[in-house]
């Protein structure tokens, strides 16, 4: 049977019930983040914190609990699922209110977190097939910094994927450009620099994106926050992409295009590995 935590309290998820009225619902008013668990703990969970605090802020919503609450929130949910390797999922709505758009006397809010295995081949180094979407996405969108409950754009993308018997779609901008999957975040390699789009271009700031990010420039390697058109991007040395439940997974295939492979994608994985026994060494997190 599988327990969920429901404003504060560690129910069957078939008690945690979602009022009709809830703007979460209705609207998609709210934010989530999801996080990879290993050894029954949040990895880079400061990072998400951080990012789930700054877009409840920017929504307005107050988050109902403290750091530390949550944090046993977890912990009590981690032991009544006996999942130590696996994903967390917070969601956060602004909860139930009147009929209409406008939020006022809408509350108290809604937070709910589950637990899930780990996806399957997620514990090992995967490559991954893609295509490109559809779906094209705004630039400068002040919401894209942040998971709201909203992410239709990315469903819709991911359906293709699906329907094309593909592990994901990227979506562009509408110049043509590269900004990110649906559910991951992209990284090219040109002329001995990481390319990968930014907050600037319109690309979710990932967790994980940013973990690469910071021990790529460790080791001395060129970052650079910037975008380019997908003809350009099949031409790289090699591609790559970053999300919470997979962490590092090298792209192969692209619209049927086979794509150079770059050796640090194992370097960044073992890397990687390392970030997680650590966390499960950890005394705290």
């Amino acid at each position: 049977m599988m327990m969920v935590y429901w404003n504060g309290r560690i129910v069957p998820a078939e008690q945690a019930c979602v009022s009709v009225m809830d703007r979460g619902f209705l609207f998609g008013d709210g934010v989530f983040e999801t996080v990879r668990l290993t050894g029954g703990r949040p990895f880079l969970w400061k990072e998400h914190w951080a990012r789930w605090q700054a877009g409840a802020s920017f929504l307005g919503i107050q988050i109902p609990v403290s750091e530390e609450s949550l944090r046993a929130g977890i912990l009590a949910l981690v032991e009544a699922n006996q999942i130590e390797e696996g994903v967390l999922r917070l969601t956060l709505s602004r909860g139930p209110g009147p009929r209409g758009y406008s939020p006022r006397g809408a509350g108290p809010p809604t937070l709910v977190m589950t637990v899930h295995p780990i996806p399957p081949g997620a514990e090992a180094r995967a490559t991954w097939r893609v295509c490109t979407s559809r779906v094209r996405l705004a630039g400068a969108d002040p919401l894209s910094r942040f998971k709201t409950c909203n992410r239709l754009l990315q469903v819709l993308a991911r359906a293709e994927a699906d329907a094309a018997g593909l592990d994901e779609a990227i979506l562009l901008d509408s110049h043509g450009c590269v900004i990110e999957g649906s559910s991951c975040n992209v990284f090219w390699v040109k002329s001995d620099r990481l390319v990968t789009p930014g907050p600037e271009q319109g690309a979710l700031p990932g967790v994980t994106r940013g973990w690469v990010m910071a021990e790529a420039r460790a080791r001395g390697w060129e970052v650079v926050e910037a975008t380019a058109p997908a003809e350009e991007v099949w031409e790289a040395d090699g591609v790559f992409v970053t999300l919470s439940t997979r962490g590092i997974v090298e792209v192969t295939e692209w619209d049927g295009r086979p794509l150079r492979r770059w050796p640090g994608v194992a370097e960044l994985w073992g890397l990687y590995e390392k970030a997680l026994q650590a966390v499960q060494r950890a005394e705290a997190w």
